[in-house]
């Protein structure tokens, strides 16, 4: 599957916006591009949507604060998606993720917990969505954000047009 920039790019910024509490979840479900590009649908089914409840629209605030281990996901995911890297794990179609999910319910987590096994033998979880700590430790040396920032280097705005 190709990579799809343009919708990655989306995605990582309705991310950033969403965890920085910018916009509610319902701005971020209405912001998820459409793409065939593998990254973006698991990023989104294994994950972001997992961060918040559905049922009423709210930021990730006060009670609804992402726990510590969420936010280093979901930053890990910003970085993957505008990485350039192909989705290295392997994926489930729709109706295979929709029985995996019934068959979760059904089996209060087995199932789940079998496939997660599987997934395990693929690369290493504790860097998902990179497959190891080499590839992430390469995409953290190379940022896309705030890049040319450093011991070396002073972060200078770009000042708006018009400005003095």
């Amino acid at each position: 599957m190709a990579i799809d920039q343009q919708a990655r790019t989306l995605l990582a910024q309705s991310t950033r916006w969403l965890v920085g509490a910018r916009i509610t979840n319902y701005q971020f479900d209405d912001a998820i591009p459409k793409s065939d590009d593998p990254a973006i649908r698991e990023i989104y089914g294994q994950f972001l949507w997992l961060l918040y409840c559905d049922l009423r629209e709210h930021r990730l605030t006060g009670s609804d604060s992402l726990a510590p281990a969420q936010r280093d996901v979901a930053t890990r995911c910003v970085l993957f998606l505008k990485s350039g890297l192909p989705y290295p794990w392997p994926t489930l179609s729709r109706p295979m993720s929709a029985l995996l999910t019934l068959g979760n319910l059904l089996t209060l987590g087995l199932a789940g917990r079998i496939y997660f096994h599987r997934l395990s033998a693929a690369g290493d979880m504790t860097f998902w969505p990179f497959l190891s700590a080499s590839q992430y430790s390469a995409a953290l040396d190379s940022p896309v954000y705030l890049s040319g920032v450093g011991a070396n280097n002073s972060f200078k705005p770009t000042p708006l047009r018009g400005a003095a």
